[in-house]
C-alpha cells in the first residue's frame, strides 16, 4: 500500500508518467516552425502587395492612341 505522503508521480502508473522536459521539447519544434512560417508568409504577402501596386499604377501599361476628332458615328451626325 502506498503512503498518502508519496509524491504524485509515484502514485501514477509508469505508463502515465511523461517527463515534462520531453513534452516541452516536443512542443518547441512546432512553435518555432509556426513562428518562422508566419514571418515568411507575412513577407510574401507584403511583396505581393507591392508588386500589385506597381502593376496597377500604370507605369508599365501601354499608351492607348485615341482619335483626335470624333467620327460621325460617335457624334450621331448624318
Amino acid at each position: 500500500m502506498e503512503s498518502p505522503n508519496a509524491p504524485s508521480h509515484q502514485r501514477l502508473s509508469p505508463k502515465m508518467v511523461v517527463p515534462v522536459d520531453l513534452l516541452i521539447s516536443l512542443a518547441t519544434v512546432p512553435l518555432v516552425v509556426g513562428l518562422v512560417g508566419t514571418k515568411i508568409l507575412t513577407q510574401i504577402a507584403q511583396e505581393l502587395g507591392q508588386l500589385s501596386e506597381e502593376v496597377f499604377r500604370g507605369d508599365r501599361l501601354p499608351l492607348l492612341k485615341f482619335p483626335s476628332q470624333p467620327s460621325s458615328i460617335d457624334t450621331g451626325d448624318p
